[in-house]
């Protein structure tokens, strides 16, 4: 908490996010949910999966299905990019699985009460929020894990 919020009475909320970036695009999501960051790998398809998942990887004997973000987020995905790298995540509901970005950039200090929300209410995003001048869409894991393991079950 800075001396402006003790000062302000506000009761900041700073999350450590790791930064990433899908295309232009950059985003965030808190670090506690990140296991680990590998190299890509190709996948294993998975028959009747949603269009945004690119299969499965073996993890240490975990089998883990692996979402493109470019494509969940409807932007054009580097598939070229030799930076490309799974973020494996585990979402508060126990679900684990890797999310694939263009690249890592780095980690931020995020105060949750800087956040501005975005309109849609079931929106990926839990907002967007400013730093170092450059604006970050900060990633509703929660959302984008559900929709996979919703997907998954209905099919």
């Amino acid at each position: 908490m800075t001396e402006k919020d003790k000062e302000d009475g506000v009761d900041a909320k700073i999350v450590k996010m790791i930064v990433f970036a899908i295309g232009e695009q950059e985003y965030c999501i808190p670090i506690l949910s990140v296991r680990e960051i590998r190299g890509f790998e190709k996948t294993t398809a998975l028959p009747f999966a949603p269009h945004y998942v690119c299969g499965a990887i073996n993890l240490r004997g975990i089998i883990l299905t692996v979402i493109d973000l470019a494509i969940y987020l409807n932007i054009q995905p580097q598939a070229d990019n030799p930076r490309r790298v799974a973020i494996i995540v585990e979402s508060k509901n126990g679900v684990v699985c890797g999310l694939l970005v263009d690249r890592v950039i780095d980690m931020a200090d995020i105060n949750m009460n800087d956040v501005q929300a975005v309109s849609e209410e079931s929106s990926s995003l839990s907002g967007l929020v400013m730093v170092n001048d450059r604006m970050i869409g900060v990633l509703q894991l929660e959302t984008v894990v559900g929709e996979l393991v919703g997907d998954m079950v209905t099919e």
